[in-house]
């Protein structure tokens, strides 16, 4: 039977489809649906016919959530094939050919060139719980960085009016402290109201610490404008409730996400690892989906990640500059605020970061280098169905430092020319 190869142009409105066999000729005119469950319904239609005398090959673009509906209607089918494309792949293809304009039907021509000239092996398809956990994690990072602004917005309204605040800050503001801001946005209202009172304030089922009132009071008693226009306490109010309900959803999504994983990873091991708790490994798992059967190699998964040097080489010369800024972000952030906590929790981590400290890395690039390792560690971990074994672990630590006195020994003095690349790194395995 003759393949058929579809190219599928998504945007908000409509579908562009365009129809190729193996020698690149089209086979039927191209056609065009509105991109609607009624749109989908009629393309699907033509292509269950078109599958009776052809082997159905469909691709299309991921162009953010547009091609969602029609990708969930054709993945439906029976014996269709559904490629959901990396659309830089595509758009080099189109340079390759030398093909500048850019039409709806020309878009659609050139995916179904790519199919038949390609022809992308089965692609791993995204369940529906784990788009549901995808946009959960993302929506959480939204917040973060929503919250991130809002907090340095803050920060910078304190400085103005209540400069004293930095007795209150450790890590960060105390949540009492906003609290009693949400009630009383001025100096004059917060000694207005007293010590008593602000001791009523609760928060959630806590009541804020004597502490805490007394260091609030002390701020607002050296504030340089006592009491502040009404504009500048509904500024304040705002902000501070806005950082509020955004800790609210925060905290309603980690439920949410532990939830999940809980429920369809109930063998999930790679929280074992310490550094890893159930929101980084609800990214991890949302982002990456199944790692044991979508990724290959360590590599693979690595690479995936964007967690590798970027690499310059002509002739003899060769370089190796900062992180790529390729691969997916998520999980990037991800592994690399992992590795803060595994720096501090998790002894090979540890002792991995200060050992690439000892040789002149810099921070930023030792703590890059832990975010690979942990990702290596979570690979392992998801392919062999292991726990985090602190025995192994050790042993691998004890391995390494042996290989690397080796190293140092064969290369006499050591300078920074000798020292290791990061490719030439011990590579710790526990497993």
């Amino acid at each position: 039977m003759d393949t058929l190869y579809v190219g599928i142009d998504v945007s908000s409105k409509e579908l562009f489809a365009s129809f190729f066999d193996d020698n690149l000729h089209p086979v039927i005119s191209s056609a065009k649906y509105p991109n609607t469950p009624d749109g989908w319904h009629e393309f699907s239609q033509l292509i269950s016919s078109l599958s009776k005398n052809y082997k159905i090959v469909c691709g299309l673009e991921s162009t953010g959530d547009f091609h969602i509906g029609i990708l969930h209607t054709l993945e439906a089918m029976d014996n269709i094939e559904v490629h959901q494309l990396n659309p830089a792949s595509v758009r080099y293809f189109a340079k390759a050919l030398n093909v500048s304009a850019k039409t709806d039907r020309i878009d659609a021509q050139i995916i179904a060139r790519y199919l038949a000239t390609i022809k992308p092996q089965g692609d791993y398809h995204v369940p529906l719980f784990l788009q549901r956990l995808r946009h959960l994690v993302r929506t959480r990072r939204t917040f973060i960085e929503n919250k991130a602004s809002l907090k340095n917005q803050l920060y910078h309204i304190l400085r103005i009016y209540f400069p004293g605040y930095r007795i209150l800050v450790k890590s960060g503001l105390p949540l009492g402290f906003l609290y009693i801001l949400q009630r009383f946005p001025s100096p004059h209202l917060i000694l207005g109201a007293g010590e008593e009172e602000l001791m009523k304030i609760r928060v959630g089922r806590q009541k804020i610490r004597r502490s805490i009132v007394r260091k609030v009071m002390e701020v607002a008693r050296s504030a340089p404008i006592q009491e502040l226009r009404e504009a500048e306490m509904l500024i304040i109010k705002t902000i501070v409730r806005q950082i509020l309900e955004i800790d609210g959803v925060i905290k309603e999504i980690d439920r949410e996400v532990k939830e999940i994983v809980e429920e369809y990873y109930s063998e999930c091991k790679i929280t074992s690892i310490p550094g890893i708790g159930w929101v980084t490994a609800g990214v991890i798992i949302a982002e990456a989906g199944d790692i044991k059967r979508r990724f290959r190699s360590k590599k693979k998964f690595v690479g995936y990640c964007g967690l590798y040097p970027t690499v310059w080489e002509s002739g003899d010369m060769r370089r190796r500059g900062k992180m790529t800024n390729k691969g997916n972000r998520m999980l990037k952030m991800a592994f690399l605020l992992a590795g803060v906590s595994a720096r501090r929790t998790n002894p090979q981590i540890r002792a991995y970061y200060e050992r690439l400290l000892r040789r002149g890395k810099s921070k930023r690039a030792a703590g890059g280098a832990v975010a690979r390792k942990l990702a290596e560690i979570v690979y392992a971990i998801a392919v062999s169905g292991e726990e985090w074994s602190l025995e192994k672990a050790m042993e691998g630590i004890r391995r390494g430092e042996e290989m690397a006195m080796r190293r140092m020994e064969m290369a006499g003095v050591e300078t920074r020319a000798q020292r290791p690349t990061e490719s030439d790194e011990i590579d710790i395995n526990i497993f």
